[in-house]
């Protein structure tokens, strides 16, 4: 059974106030918007991130993707086609033309990565002050992440992660637990961290992330 939009909302995948990416054939930059309003196969959006290249317009019956990440379930996409665009308020109204799209399961889904970020470990932080240190962000997913760690920690050990995802406008700041600490082959410290007690806004923008990045890196492999 085709899934649309009104049933995307009946199911709570998708709601006022959710954010979306909109991508567009012949821009290799998305525009994020935000839902304002939803019908059984129109979705209205407020852009709050156009791309760089400006002016944003969209004409009547452009085609556009629209995605969007449901927390512990995937990633979901419909092709829409758009009904109207208010350039001043920046405002754009689709209406779905595909069914949605399970593109991606991300409950378990890592994104290799090579980010810098900063790592602190957590007793440390509560005597003296945050002391962060440089560290290597391996891979990434909803739950966790592997790190190239600076600190000699074990096991068990809770320690502060500081991820900067600029491919979002973001900054993940969150307390993580060591589930595992291994010796890398040149003898670094690599560890597996669980992020502790994470809100879903940020469960969120950690799936945005990957999936900005997921896509960028797939569209570079089509045009190679």
């Amino acid at each position: 059974m085709a899934i649309t939009v009104a049933g995307a909302v009946r199911h709570k995948k998708i709601y006022p106030g959710k954010q979306v990416r909109i991508s567009t054939a012949g821009r290799q930059e998305d525009s994020l918007g935000q839902v304002v309003d939803l019908g059984k196969d129109t979705v209205g959006l407020k852009i709050i991130a156009p791309t760089a290249s400006l002016p944003e317009v969209w004409q009547a019956q452009d085609q556009v993707t629209v995605s969007f990440v449901v927390p512990e379930d995937a990633i979901y996409s419909f092709a829409a086609h758009v009904v109207s665009f208010e350039d001043a308020a920046m405002s754009l109204q689709v209406k779905q033309v595909t069914p949605l799209e399970r593109r991606e399961q991300r409950s378990d889904y890592r994104l290799k990565t090579a980010k810098l970020i900063n790592v602190a470990v957590e007793k440390e932080v509560e005597k003296s002050g945050e002391k962060w240190q440089e560290a290597s962000l391996l891979d990434i997913s909803r739950g966790g992440a592997s790190i190239l760690s600076p600190v000699s920690v074990s096991a068990g050990t809770n320690v502060m992660v500081w991820i900067p995802l600029e491919e979002v406008d973001y900054v993940l700041e969150t307390e993580a637990k060591v589930r595992r600490a291994v010796e890398g082959e040149e003898g670094q410290l690599i560890i597996g961290v669980s992020f502790e007690n994470l809100p879903l806004a940020d469960q969120e923008k950690i799936l945005d992330y990957i999936l900005k990045v997921y896509t960028e890196n797939k569209d570079v492999e089509t045009a190679k």
